[in-house]
């Protein structure tokens, strides 16, 4: 099997509208061709539904229309197709125009940007506010999230200029075939990944919501009656910022104006912001944690209470949980993924039909598995849980960041915001937090309006949750974060650690009040240069991606500063509640220097992983000569990445997968006996969620 070969596609979604509107039937027949498209499968060689389920979402086959004798392309368009030979023909009648041939005027777009006639330094410092910049005292929008430095900025840049090249040539679209064209354009430009996400546009994500994009999905002939909810979703999926208020025109066109002279000013009003180097070493009280967590953390609790773990029968050793799961080896996509040592890899469940947006995370039990969809399904739900006991999925009416509570309790989404559409109003960025309870039903789809679940407006993106084990207190913690939705592309370096000296991340108390969560009053503790942050199970150990240093290359507007990561930073987290009131202190407990995504630890707080992109400096360790070794090309040019487990008793890393060239090895996390579950994606666009029992058994080797 050719694991690099690239799986053929279905026709796209505009690609598809686009040959129904030339054959007369775009309405009727675009609603179907949608449906088709947001619930596709189909892959040569795809392994059968078992007993134990590896099963995707149902396929629906879309069959090409017949006209006449006309034949069918591989892009879906008609060729060939003419009169019947019995038919009369008048030859003196000219023929009538195709449908393309024949363009639907209108007035022009409204502007996309208006001009802007201040200076360049006084624009630099208006724009550097409205985003939030520290450099110029300033706080909010798009500094919630990111961290607004020469880094951040200038990678916006490139692929703001790559956007504006590619697609904004003529803004003015005076017709259909002009709007039409611009669609194609955006699609074209989101290659590989045909999902609409902010890099695809740049800085102009943040226009999402304004006049001209929505004349654009308004007027566009594949979109008719449906514009207003693809335009919903659009903004959704692309809009920014993500947490707090959209710009106004008028705001957007002087951020645009910015950008569109290349960042006048930046390198003069935003100093340097290197991070340090890693020294690795481990403070004696983390080993003094673990030990600890080993008799009093949330896997020791679990086990007492009992809480029965997913595949594991009742009293069975955890080595030999998952037994009726497939194993990788046994299927020809996992073909090479174990590592010598025994531990081995088995597929839970094919997850191909319905691609994930960004993290997959499972429940403590290991039953259910919650992910954001890489495309809304027909109902414009951008969220699924998986039940693994039955094998029964169902739709969520969220958008990324799924978590689930360490007692099994319950679990927590984002939704973005979206504008109003579908007779339904405008809704705000939430987090949705609901009893685990509401998903034992079943309903075809968790709203987050359930009697058990509860939304909180100010709990950061990419929210991390813990339970303290000596109370009652749940936790959440937010803060800088670097965003990969890596996998279906290649990529090949590691994430960026573009995090500022005023970094910080915010811990907000969730009250439990036995039918649903309530956000309380939040806390924000200083992590200088630092993000990505992740909380052990029980609240007390902080993980954080590092900065190193900032690296410039390129001259003009084509310069780029990126931020290295030198690696994770530990830290004891102390709580303290005083009088309704939250407070946090940190006490640092080391570092690990490796490099890769945000880290996860496990239910006995030992372990940490991460996951790994596979860069030229990899080479030697993966078996191959050298980086310019021939055999090592195919990395260089499709990616890979793989999963790194580290004892946080002695700091030692051990690689626990082997994935080829264009395979992705994605998003760990653990269920509460020490099963790791993960991610594994390919660049021909399949993918799975895998789990490894190779903490277990590394645990079984080296007792504490």
């Amino acid at each position: 099997m050719n694991l690099h070969a690239e799986r053929q596609s279905p026709p796209s979604l505009v690609a598809r509208f686009r040959i129904l509107a030339r054959s007369g039937l775009a309405l009727v027949v675009a609603l179907a061709a949608g449906c088709a498209e947001a619930d596709h499968s189909g892959r040569e060689g795809a392994p059968a539904v078992t007993p134990f389920p590896i099963a995707p979402s149902p396929s629906v086959a879309v069959e090409p229309m017949e006209s006449g004798s006309g034949e069918v392309t591989e892009s879906g368009d008609m060729v060939g197709a003419g009169a019947s030979a019995e038919a009369p023909v008048e030859p003196t009648l000219a023929e009538p125009a195709p449908v393309d041939d024949v363009p639907l005027a209108f007035g022009p777009a409204p502007l996309l940007r208006n001009g802007v006639a201040l200076a360049d330094d006084d624009l630099a410092r208006q724009v550097l506010t409205l985003m939030g910049s520290a450099a110029v005292g300033a706080q909010g929008s798009c500094s919630n999230c990111h961290s607004i430095g020469r880094p951040t900025l200038t990678r916006w840049q490139r692929l703001t200029d790559e956007f504006n090249d590619a697609c904004l040539g003529d803004t003015t679209l005076t017709d259909v075939k002009a709007v039409d064209a611009m669609l194609d354009c955006f699609q074209a430009h989101a290659q590989p990944l045909t999902s609409f996400s902010p890099p695809v546009f740049g800085i102009y994500a943040a226009a999402a919501h304004l006049p001209w994009f929505s004349f654009v999905f308004e007027h566009a002939s594949e979109y008719a009656a449906e514009w207003q909810a693809l335009h919903a979703d659009f903004v959704t999926r692309v809009g920014m910022p993500r947490s707090g208020a959209r710009l106004t025109q008028a705001q957007f066109d002087l951020v645009a104006e910015w950008f569109a002279r290349g960042l006048p000013g930046l390198f003069d009003l935003v100093p340097e912001d290197s991070g340090e180097a890693c020294t690795p070493g481990l403070d004696p009280r983390l080993r003094a944690h673990v030990a600890d967590m080993a008799e009093k953390g949330w896997r020791a609790r679990n086990e007492q209470v009992p809480l029965l773990m997913f595949g594991c029968a009742s009293g069975q050793a955890t080595a030999g949980c998952l037994g009726q799961v497939p194993l990788a080896s046994s299927m020809p996509v996992g073909q090479g993924w174990d590592v010598p040592g025994g531990a081995r890899i088995r597929i839970l469940y094919d997850n191909t039909a319905t691609l994930s947006s960004y993290w997959s995370r499972s429940s403590a039990d290991g039953r259910y598995i919650a992910s954001g969809l890489l495309r809304a399904d027909a109902s414009g739900n951008s969220g699924q849980f998986l039940d693994l006991s039955t094998g029964r999925r169902f739709s969520g009416r969220f958008s990324y960041d799924p978590t689930f509570f360490p007692d099994n309790s319950g679990f927590v989404v984002q939704r973005a915001a979206t504008p109003a559409a579908r007779g339904a109003p405008a809704m705000p960025n939430v987090a949705v937090v609901c009893n685990q309870s509401v998903l034992a039903g079943n309903a075809s789809v968790i709203t987050g309006d359930e009697a058990g679940c509860a939304q909180a407006q100010q709990i950061g993106l990419y929210q991390q949750v813990a339970k303290s084990v000596d109370g009652e207190d749940y936790w959440l913690v937010a803060g800088s974060f670097e965003s990969d939705d890596g996998g279906f592309s290649a990529v090949l370096d590691n994430p960026a650690a573009a995090f500022e000296t005023r970094s910080t991340v915010t811990l907000t108390p969730m009250l439990n009040g036995g039918t649903a969560f309530q956000a309380g009053k939040a806390t924000s503790v200083a992590t200088p240069l630092e993000g990505d942050p992740m909380l052990s199970p029980s609240g007390r150990i902080l993980v954080t991606r590092l900065k190193g240093r900032e690296t410039t290359t390129g001259t003009g507007r084509t310069r780029v500063v990126r931020a290295e990561q030198s690696g994770y930073a530990l830290r004891l987290l102390t709580p303290t509640r005083n009088a309704g009131n939250l407070s946090a202190s940190l006490a640092d407990l080391g570092r690990i220097c490796v490099q890769g995504g945000k880290a996860v630890v496990s239910y006995d707080e030992r372990w940490m992983v991460i996951y790994h992109y596979v860069t030229a400096s990899d080479a030697v360790e993966l078996g191959f000569s050298g980086p310019t070794d021939p055999t090592f090309a195919d990395y260089l040019r499709l990616g890979a990445s793989n999963l790194v487990l580290v004892d946080l008793l002695d700091g030692s890393s051990h690689v626990i997968t082997h994935m080829s060239p264009g395979q992705y090895a994605l998003f760990p996390h653990f269920r509460s006996d020490g099963w790791l579950y993960f991610v594994v994606r390919t660049v021909g666009r399949q993918e799975y969620f895998a789990a490894t029992d190779a903490a277990v058994l590394l645990e079984d080797a080296t007792q504490l």
